[in-house]
């Protein structure tokens, strides 16, 4: 699921575990299409200055640091970001975005993907990147709504139907205690509007999904990360060995949750 910047300690994911590597892969693999799809598509300045926030495998960054040219810069702002690969104009901050100060006014565009939704102060602390926004400066945030998982399993053993079914139920409960709020990205556009910015655009993102695709083998990734936990919440080793097994099979076809992303514009002075 998200990457690992957490605004306190309950947050869900670790990115210090053996499985956070192919964690934020997947996420990558399998969100990166529909993230520089949008991105492209904002045409944002060449030698802008840019943050990401929350950067998982430091793809996004990538991007927004091979777009801003020479003469651009990127800023990733991670509590752990161990895994977002050298980059001559990347600088990273290893600090929580809650406590953060940022420059105001100072940059081009500020994007995070599957964070928000983790955070406890996410509405202020989306207030405070507004202001760290120039005039005309775009807030690009995507997360997942996962309020309704009864209508993810498409097709598959009626085994894995239920197996699925229980860890997703399971999962959402174990982060929702960690303060994930499941209704939060369809909310954005609102919360955006009350801190003072326009809607330039929104999408939801959603596939079919089949065994072994980078957005299933997230889920059996997910299984391993939160094992403890998903033990602890009533699922059993067998359950979760069926799933892990079932992620990989072609023959079983899933939707994941739909991610919402929502640009808003900073008005110009």
């Amino acid at each position: 699921m998200p990457t690992a910047l957490a605004s306190d300690d309950r947050y869900g994911f670790d990115n210090s575990t053996s499985d956070a590597r192919d964690q934020v892969g997947h996420l990558a693999d399998y969100l990166d299409p529909h993230t520089f799809a949008v991105l492209e598509s904002l045409r944002l300045p060449v030698a802008g200055r840019y943050a990401d926030i929350g950067a998982g495998a430091g793809t996004i960054a990538q991007w927004m640091a091979e777009h801003g040219g020479r003469n651009g810069s990127t800023l990733v702002i991670d509590l752990q970001p161990q895994h977002v690969p050298p980059h001559p104009r990347i600088e990273i901050l290893n600090q929580d975005i809650a406590t953060v100060a940022l420059q105001p006014a100072s940059f081009d565009a500020i994007h995070a993907r599957l964070l928000f939704m983790h955070l406890l102060q996410r509405e202020q602390i989306l207030t405070n990147l507004v202001d760290a926004l120039k005039p005309g400066g775009k807030l690009i945030i995507s997360d997942w709504a996962t309020d309704h998982l009864d209508d993810m399993f498409i097709d598959g053993p009626d085994t894995v139907r239920q197996v699925f079914g229980t860890f997703q139920h399971t999962l959402i409960k174990v982060l929702d205690g960690h303060g994930m709020d499941s209704t939060w990205a369809r909310r954005v556009p609102a919360v955006m509007r009350s801190a003072g910015l326009s809607i330039h655009s929104g999408q939801t993102y959603n596939r079919v999904l089949r065994g072994g695709d980078p957005g299933m083998l997230l889920h059996a990734s997910n299984s391993r990360q939160k094992e403890k936990e998903l033990l602890e919440a009533g699922m059993t080793p067998p359950q979760l060995t069926l799933l892990r097994q079932a992620m990989t099979n072609p023959d079983v076809l899933t939707r994941s949750w739909p991610m919402h992303t929502t640009i808003g514009v900073r008005p110009a002075a």
